[in-house]
C-alpha cells in the first residue's frame, strides 16, 4: 500500500469556534480543536488560509527532502502572519484579532466570513516576546493593536510604561486591561490614510524619557513608521538590540508576500543577531 504523504511538520489544523466583532473594523476569531494539544506560546503565528469555497482544504506535505510540497495553485492556502491575542491552554482556545480592510484582503475577508467549523492551518506560535524592564514602551497602528493588547494583559501588576496606538478614529478604541502604571494613548488619523502619518513617531519622540531606567520597546506598525521608530530608539535613545523589537507589520502598497520578497519585512539584523546569540547561550 502506498504511504500517504505526511502533513508538513509543525503545521496544525484548527477550526473556528466562534467569532466576535470588537469594533467596526476589528474582528476576533477564537480557534480550537484536538490539535491544540501541546501548542507552544509566542507572540506571532502563521495562518494558512484555504481558498474560499474549497470543500476539502489542502495542506502542504513533507517531501522526500524534508521540504514543504504545496498543493496546486487553485488549492494552495495563502500564508499570512498574525499576532497571538491570547492562548488559553486550559480551554483549548487560540484567539486572533483581524483588522478588516474591505475587499481584497485575504485574511480579513476570511475572518469576516468565517463560520464555526471552518478550518485554518497554523504554524507556530513563536517569536521573541518583549523582555521585562523598568519601563515598557509600546507603539503600533491598528495592525499592531492585538500584539500590544496581549503584552499589556501579561505585564506584572507593578509594571510601568506607555503604549501609543494609532487608529482611524475613536470608534476603534478598546478599553484594554493593563497595569495602573502603564499609560495608554490613542492617536486618531481622522481621515488620513493608514501608513501616511507620523503620529506614532511624534508621540514617542515627545514623551518624557525615563532616564536611568532599563527601557524595553515593542514597535508594531507600517514599514515607514517601524523603521523610523527603530532608528530613533537605536540611534538616539541607544536601546540595545535585546530590548528593542521593531517589526514592519505591513507596507503600504504591498501584499505581505510582496513585502517579504522585496524588503524582507524590514528585518532588523541587529535584533535577529541578538536573538540567535541568546538562543545559542
Amino acid at each position: 500500500m502506498e504511504r500517504q504523504p505526511r502533513r508538513y511538520r509543525g503545521l496544525r489544523v484548527l477550526h473556528v469556534l466562534r467569532g466576535e466583532r470588537l469594533t467596526p473594523r476589528l474582528h476576533r476569531l477564537v480557534l480550537g480543536g484536538p490539535e491544540m494539544e501541546g501548542i507552544k506560546d509566542g507572540p506571532n503565528l502563521k495562518l494558512l488560509i484555504p481558498p474560499e469555497g474549497l470543500a476539502v482544504p489542502q495542506w502542504p506535505v513533507e517531501g522526500p527532502d524534508g521540504r514543504a510540497l504545496w498543493p496546486a495553485a487553485a488549492e494552495r492556502p495563502v500564508v499570512r502572519t498574525y499576532s497571538v491575542r491570547r492562548l488559553d491552554r486550559a480551554r483549548g482556545e487560540l484567539t486572533v484579532d483581524f483588522v478588516l480592510h474591505g475587499a481584497g484582503g485575504v485574511a480579513s475577508t476570511f475572518a469576516a466570513r468565517a463560520q464555526p467549523g471552518d478550518a485554518v492551518g497554523i504554524g507556530g506560535p513563536g517569536g521573541r516576546a518583549l523582555p521585562l524592564a523598568d519601563f515598557h514602551l509600546m507603539a503600533g497602528d491598528h495592525s499592531g493593536l492585538p500584539s500590544i493588547a496581549a503584552i499589556l494583559e501579561c505585564l506584572p501588576a507593578e509594571a510601568k510604561g506607555a503604549a501609543f496606538i494609532e487608529l482611524p478614529d475613536a470608534g476603534e478604541e478598546l478599553d484594554l486591561a493593563r497595569p495602573a502604571g502603564v499609560r495608554l494613548v490613542y492617536l486618531h488619523r481622522n481621515g488620513a490614510s493608514a501608513g501616511t502619518t507620523t503620529l506614532l513617531q511624534d508621540a514617542v519622540t515627545a514623551m518624557d524619557w525615563p532616564d536611568g531606567q532599563r527601557v524595553a520597546a515593542w514597535i508594531a506598525a507600517e514599514s515607514t513608521a517601524a523603521r523610523a521608530l527603530r532608528a530613533e530608539l537605536k540611534e538616539v535613545r541607544r536601546l540595545p538590540p535585546r530590548d528593542l523589537v521593531a517589526v514592519g507589520y505591513w507596507k503600504r502598497g504591498f501584499s505581505e508576500t510582496d513585502y517579504g520578497a522585496a524588503h524582507d519585512h524590514d528585518r532588523d539584523a541587529d535584533y535577529h543577531r541578538a536573538a540567535e546569540q541568546e538562543e545559542a547561550a
